[in-house]
């Protein structure tokens, strides 16, 4: 046997050692997860609050890009990684299908959680009979606890209506605002303020915003007025007519200055709902994690995810401070299959070219805005947000397609400019579109004794259900 192959058997042994190392040390986890109810030494199961937190369209991928960076620039680790540490959480994986499809989409996904069956993609708690799913909140609000939904979507999204409403299309979002108005969704935080406000032209007139307030909500349409209406316990905000601008924008732009961040917009949430005499749910996603990922856009989704990560010290402190809280930490799907890529000789590269990130000083959907107003392309412009040069041909593609106002014109960018974006990054993509990777999932506090170690999204509703005792 030659030297070589005598340390690759040598490796080999080693590898297979801690492989039987770490197998039995999640069987260890797992055991002391998974103690019987009946043990005296068991973990609580039930829990009077539920902080569910899900970073829509987060891949493994998009959560090790982030790790990387932080540790590369701020000298820490993500606050999601800190959690692996920790004794008290339990992890797993979950697999994301939907009812008619490996590659589920936000509403189907949502609707697992929420009604605790697979339905149809595009569908909202619709079973693929037709027959409407009661969703999580109407038995939440059945068993006298608050309620609460906050994104960086429109609220009226896909992943906060997965846990509230009914549709048999998604996209019925004006729909969806009436049924959180008729159900009583308590605290409603984020975009979309069209679907409640619809007094403009081929609307249909209705103003919910004074339909709130006349149920007793407070309502803020900007950070000022979120922080005024802090502890009120019926609270609607809507913070921009469709999708709250991405991190990155709200960075380096100072018109959106008065749009609150995910972490502002939860906190205000938990002040609302922290006085609920039975407890509370509160669902609070980082929509645009996934919106990112559609475009293939580096600096986006990096600057949400990390945004979504300033979330879980919150969440971690309340659960300390209010120990029957369960915490959820999770996604419901990859987008894009984002990866930081080897980068230079053996891969010594790819800290600095992820690096090159910093440059970017807004998302490629900012771009998309100004070069479909003008409808011309801007290579100035181009490069002062991205840092990268685009060749004539390039230019006209951008401009082509800006004048046809084509949807999605930041995707066509980056797909345009994809070469450029990757030797400039170490950032790949598989596509434009959902993954059907498995997804990571973490929580603790009571009911987190529940978690089986590989999960289907619809099981997710049956542990929330006995963590906080529904009657189903």
């Amino acid at each position: 046997m030659t030297k070589a192959k005598d340390g690759s058997r040598r490796d080999f042994l080693k590898g297979a050692s801690l492989a039987g190392a770490a197998s039995l040390l999640a069987t260890q986890r797992s055991s002391a997860a998974h103690s019987s109810p009946d043990d005296q030494n068991a973990e609580p199961i039930h829990a009077k609050n539920l902080i569910f937190l899900v970073a829509d369209g987060m891949g493994t991928g998009t959560l090790s890009l982030a790790h990387h960076w932080k540790q590369s620039n701020e000298g820490s680790i993500l606050n999601w990684m800190q959690l692996y540490g920790r004794p008290d959480v339990v992890t797993a994986l979950q697999e994301t299908a939907s009812a008619s499809s490996p590659v589920t989409d936000s509403a189907a996904a949502a609707s697992a959680w929420g009604s605790g069956k697979r339905v149809n993609n595009r569908s909202i708690n619709i079973g693929t009979d037709g027959v409407p799913q009661t969703p999580l909140m109407t038995y939440v609000k059945k068993a006298g606890k608050a309620t609460g939904l906050v994104s960086t979507c429109r609220i009226t999204h896909a992943t906060p209506a997965g846990f509230a409403a009914n549709s048999a299309d998604r996209d019925a979002e004006d729909k969806i605002a009436d049924q959180y108005l008729e159900r009583g969704i308590d605290v409603i935080l984020g975009g979309g303020r069209r679907h409640f406000d619809r007094q403009g032209e081929g609307q249909d007139g209705k103003n919910l915003l004074s339909a709130f307030e006349s149920k007793g909500y407070a309502t803020a349409l900007n950070k000022e007025s979120l922080f005024a209406a802090k502890g009120s316990p019926k609270l609607l905000g809507l913070f921009s007519d469709s999708h709250i601008p991405y991190a990155i924008d709200r960075k380096f732009d100072k018109s959106f200055e008065a749009i609150p961040s995910l972490p502002e917009m939860f906190q205000a949430a938990l002040k609302s709902l922290e006085s609920a005499p039975n407890g509370f749910v509160l669902q609070v996603e980082a929509g645009r994690v996934d919106h990112a990922g559609h475009a293939n856009d580096p600096a986006a989704i990096l600057h949400d995810q990390l945004e979504f990560d300033d979330c879980i010290p919150l969440a971690i402190e309340f659960a300390e401070k209010n120990k029957d809280t369960l915490v959820i930490v999770t996604t419901d799907h990859g987008t894009g299959g984002c990866q930081l890529n080897g980068a230079g000789d053996s891969y010594n590269g790819s800290e600095a070219s992820m690096n090159q990130i910093n440059r970017f000083k807004g998302s490629f959907e900012s771009l998309e805005l100004v070069f479909k107003e003008k409808q011309k392309f801007d290579k100035d412009l181009f490069e002062e947000v991205t840092g990268i040069k685009v060749n004539k041909s390039q230019g006209k593609e951008i401009e082509s397609a800006a004048k046809k106002r084509i949807s999605y014109l930041s995707s066509k960018m980056t797909d345009v400019v994809a070469e450029q974006l990757h030797e400039a990054t170490a950032v790949g993509w598989t596509s434009n579109k959902h993954t059907a990777e498995f997804v990571e999932f973490l929580c603790f506090g009571p009911g987190s004794s529940l978690t089986k170690p590989f999960m289907k999204n619809y099981e997710l509703f049956h542990l929330m259900a006995r963590a906080l005792q529904l009657k189903i």
